[in-house]
């Protein structure tokens, strides 16, 4: 049996000094990864650059940064090998970085153009901010190792990820997705809504609903949810490390 687990967060890089992340630390999928230790299943651990690591010499581990390096690992492994499971713990990041500027450059571009043409509207003038904002060859900065930190104001343009949970199921139809979605102080009705918008529109068979209101610790309210709703309730990390472990067995 193999098992494709995804841990920890994913990191943009700036320049070759500053990178966006997030505070994910990996800490549940470690757990899920150390409750299978003694079973007889391969373990596949796609893991962030500050998650912390499963004990188990037998895990084939494969590290990543950003976003487009979880993509191009996750398309080989799953075009390549055959996964009963595939858990996405990973928190992943929604944007990447599209160029980066400053305010000199950026203003300097705006009264460029704003000289260069007539402007007659406050929407042909909107138009025109917005594109010179959304073009990346006209308010990308030269390529610099470490950006200058001269200027007041660093300005990063960012532009959608691309949505790996939604490619899994397209690479590898017949694996069994379980997805997590993390919410921050919402109802359980909602965080239920939202899992199973999730569920339809990534094709998965489950998901891991979290509230972060609720975790501290060792302590992780999770809800187990699939198409027909709430299938189990779990309390710690290590409840739902036991009870994916379950899952997994079963079948």
């Amino acid at each position: 049996m193999n098992i494709l687990i995804t841990a920890g967060g994913t990191s943009e890089k700036i320049d070759e000094v500053r990178h966006l992340t997030n505070h994910a630390t990996g800490s549940l999928g470690k757990e899920i990864a150390n409750s299978l230790k003694n079973e007889a299943v391969n373990v596949y651990y796609v893991h962030g650059p500050q998650a912390v690591l499963p004990e188990n010499d037998t895990i084939r581990f494969f590290p990543i940064h950003s976003v487009q390096d979880l993509y191009n690992t996750m398309e080989k492994l799953l075009t390549t090998i055959s996964f009963d499971y595939v858990i996405h713990s990973m928190a992943v990041s929604d944007y990447e970085l599209d160029t980066a500027t400053n305010e000199a450059l950026l203003s300097e571009q705006i009264a460029e153009k704003i000289i260069s043409e007539e402007y007659k509207t406050k929407e042909e003038l909107t138009q025109l901010i917005k594109h010179v904002l959304t073009d990346s060859h006209q308010s990308a900065q030269p390529a610099q190792k470490k950006i200058s930190s001269k200027n007041d104001k660093l300005i990063l343009v960012m532009k959608k990820a691309p949505k790996v949970i939604s490619q899994i199921k397209t690479w590898q139809p017949s694996t069994h997705l379980i997805g997590f979605k993390l919410l921050v102080d919402v109802s359980e009705e909602e965080l239920v809504s939202v899992a199973q918008d999730s569920i339809e529109k990534n094709k998965a068979d489950y998901i891991l609903a979290n509230d972060l209101t609720h975790i501290k610790g060792d302590q992780h309210t999770g809800l187990f949810v699939s198409k027909q709703g709430i299938e189990q309730r779990f309390n710690t990390k290590k409840e739902i490390a036991q009870g994916m472990k379950q899952l997994i067995l079963k079948n």
